[in-house]
Parts: structure tokens; sequence; C-alpha cells
């Protein structure tokens, strides 16, 4: 069995343990500051109506599209405008960071609000696994059948036709990456969606999310500061931390817990968009140095919510929907499809076409799939 499986187990006989053990708890008093603070905080920021993260989501995932642009089209040292510029940071690495600051920050608050396990799981179910099954189903038994070179007969007999779809569905980290004969001549081949792989770690992290939840760990902030503490002294060990089982697990699973601490001390960090200059200009200043990194994953996570409650200007977005999960999902093997009928597939070429078809997948992907399911989930727990 899949570590993630063994740690739903886990998290299904803790909460049956602490639902039989212990007393229903009483209201714990909230951890505010006691004295109104001289500036305006992040909570406050929030309290408005209305926030950008559906536009902030949307911009991550077509950095996501433009950043595996340069791999796709097979050019020899091809990289991106930052990859260029020698920062060491790359546009897809940065855009999946928001991701998860962003996800850490919104699934915190969803807890905190209803620590409910089944409700939990049933509402991140529902988010996630409906489109990525469509994504996989349908790039395996239509995409693919329309683009392999093999025999339509043979490739549906082909063993790794339906493997792509239920191993995938595992969320195992051995994901399958191939289907049979489909872009085997492409610049970058035999690779149907090297997107895939960060739904891995997201189911993940919301399984520790659920962990320190069940603990009680989220309920105050000196629980949580603690607990992040040996978590984060954790990753030094000599062995493995369980479900993050190589280093760009435990990099995303820190964003996200930066997104927790942003939520948890929400009514203490100060909102103000010079404080998010500041932040990137000790980072740039870093540059080369030890500190650099982490300064700019500060950066980066203070800006996050800087742009999501500050400029109010951009709030008309939202009347469109969250496209942005659906732009995820489809992007690259849109991208695959592009490249293997353009005569010279060069990045530019292929983020220009398969941008917009990328979003107009995601449109589909949302008003057809995601926002009725939503709906679903809403009706069940009115």
């Amino acid at each position: 069995m899949d570590d993630f499986h063994w740690i739903l187990l886990a998290l299904v006989i803790i909460a049956a343990l602490r639902r039989w053990r212990l007393p229903a708890a009483a209201p714990t008093p909230a951890d505010t500051p006691v004295r109104p603070l001289p500036w305006r905080t992040l909570e406050q920021a929030m309290a408005a109506k209305g926030d950008n993260l559906l536009l902030l989501r949307l911009i991550a995932a077509s950095a996501v599209i433009y950043g595996h642009s340069y791999a796709i089209s097979g050019i020899p040292g091809a990289a991106d405008h930052l990859t260029r510029q020698g920062w060491g940071l790359y546009s897809g690495t940065i855009a999946v960071q928001i991701f998860f600051v962003v996800s850490g920050f919104l699934v915190t608050g969803a807890w905190l609000r209803r620590p409910d396990l089944a409700f939990f799981l049933q509402s991140r179910a529902l988010r996630i696994v409906p489109a990525y099954l469509a994504c996989l189903a349908l790039s395996a038994l239509l995409l693919g059948a329309a683009l392999t070179d093999l025999p339509l007969a043979q490739y549906y007999a082909d063993p790794l036709t339906w493997r792509y779809i239920w191993k995938n569905l595992t969320f195992s980290p051995e994901m399958v990456w191939t289907l049979p004969g489909v872009f085997a001549g492409n610049p970058h081949p035999n690779t149907v969606n090297g997107s895939l792989w960060t739904l891995v770690v997201e189911v993940r992290v919301y399984a520790w999310l659920a962990i320190f939840g069940l603990l009680g760990l989220l309920d105050r902030r000196e629980r949580f500061f603690y607990a992040a503490l040996i978590l984060a002294c954790a990753l030094y060990a000599p062995y493995a931390l369980p479900m993050m089982p190589i280093d760009e697990f435990l990099r995303l699973g820190g964003f996200f817990l930066a997104g927790c601490a942003f939520y948890r001390w929400r009514d203490l960090i100060p909102f103000h968009g010079a404080l998010a200059v500041a932040l990137f200009a000790l980072a740039v200043l870093a540059h080369g140095g030890t500190w650099f990194l982490p300064l700019f994953g500060l950066a980066l996570s203070y800006g996050v919510f800087w742009f999501a409650y500050g400029p109010r200007f951009l709030l008309g977005f939202n009347r469109f929907g969250d496209y942005s999960y659906g732009v995820y999902l489809w992007g690259f093997p849109i991208q695959q499809v592009v490249a293997s009928l353009l005569p010279v597939p060069t990045p530019t070429r292929i983020t220009l076409i398969a941008l917009p078809c990328a979003v107009a997948a995601g449109a589909l992907s949302w008003h057809l799939l995601e926002k009725p399911l939503l709906r679903l989930k809403r009706r069940h727990t009115a």
C-alpha cells in the first residue's frame, strides 16, 4: 500500500479515537492581540469584500505554460527569461510555489472554520479529483487515441493506456508519464502531462494539515509554531519525512506551511505594499548568498497576499470564474499537441497558441464540471 493511503487510514483512526476518547472541546479564546495594533493587518485587509486570488492563480497557471514551453520546444539551452537572468529561479517553479502558498492559506482557514475530517476530505476530494480524473481519462481515451502511432485496437489493448489512468489516480509518486505511441516524435518525447506531479504533493500536504488539525495543533498559534518548528527540524533528519519522499516535495510543503502560517498570524501581520517592496529588495540584495532563497520565499509569500487583498481595481475579474485548475491540468498536453503540429516549435509560438487553448479548456472544466460539483458540496452541507 502506498504511503499516502496508509496516512489516510491513520487519519480515520485518529479521528475515531478523538471522537471516542475526548469530550467535546470548549471553545478556545481567540489568540488575538489585546491592544489594537498601530498598523493595518492582513486580517483587516481580508475583511474587505472580494480578493484577487482567482486572477493570481490564473496568472500562475499561465506562467507554468510559459515556462514549460522552453522544455517542450526541445531547443538545446532554451530557458525562460528568469533563468537567463541567472537568479536560479524558474517561472514554472515560482508559479507552483504561489499555488502552494495560496492553498495552505485557504485550506487552513477552511479547517479552522469547520474542523471535521469527513467534511474536509470530501471538500478536498471534490475540488481535486473530478477535474483530475477527467483530464486523465480524456487524455488517455480520446487525445491519446487520436494521436497515437499505433492502430487503435492495439492502443486500447495496451495495459499502459489504462494504467495511465488508474495509477496516476492513486496519487503515487511513481507516476505514469507516457501513453503508447503518443508524442513519441515530439522534441520533448513520451511525456503526456508533466504538470501532474504537483497534485501528488498537494494531497500529501492536505493530509499533514488534517493531522495537525485532528491533534489540535492548529487551534492555537503557539501549538502550531512548535509543531511547525519540529517538522522543519525533521527535514534535516537522516530518514525521509513520511509522505515527502523527495526534496522537491519538501520545498513545496514549505510554501504550503508558509500559507498556513500567514493565515494563523493574519491578525498580526502588517499589510502594506511598501513592505512587499522592501522584502523583495532584501531578497535581491541577498542574491548569491545563503539567505537569498529564504528571503525570496518570504517575499513571494507576502507578495501573494498583498496582490490578493491590495489592488481593488482588479476585482472585476472574479465574474469569470476559477479557470486556473483546468488551465494547469490541460496546459502541458495542449502544448505537446501544438509542438507536434508546428513545423518549428519555438517557445514563443508554443506559448502563444497553447495558452488561449488552455484557458478555453479551463473555462470548460470550470463551468461543466468543477462549478456544478462545488454546488453539490454546498447542498450536502447546508
